[in-house]
């Protein structure tokens, strides 16, 4: 599966946490963080998140995190496009 954003990252942790029958106390007390920041990152709503913090709900649903190329989003990937605005 891809992810995009955060709301999607939330969608897969909720829907996993449900197959596995935990509840959001019990998965927050395996991962290590709070229930409340437990719930806000299942519904998308937390703007900034910690990137331990993920891969500790992750690890305790025993899902992986994967880092690979993806094409053009919208911003230069680093180094592109630099050149090309001092040509201008």
């Amino acid at each position: 599966m891809t992810l995009i954003a955060l709301p999607e990252l939330g969608r897969i942790v909720r829907a996993r946490r449900l197959e596995l029958g935990a509840t959001q106390a019990a998965l927050a007390a395996a991962a290590g963080v709070s229930r409340f920041t437990l719930i806000k990152l299942e519904r998308g709503q937390l703007q900034d998140i910690n990137f331990m913090t993920v891969l500790a709900v992750l690890r305790s649903l025993r899902l992986t995190l994967t880092v690979s190329e993806v094409g053009p989003v919208g911003l230069p990937i680093f180094g592109e496009g630099a050149s090309r605005r001092s040509d201008r």
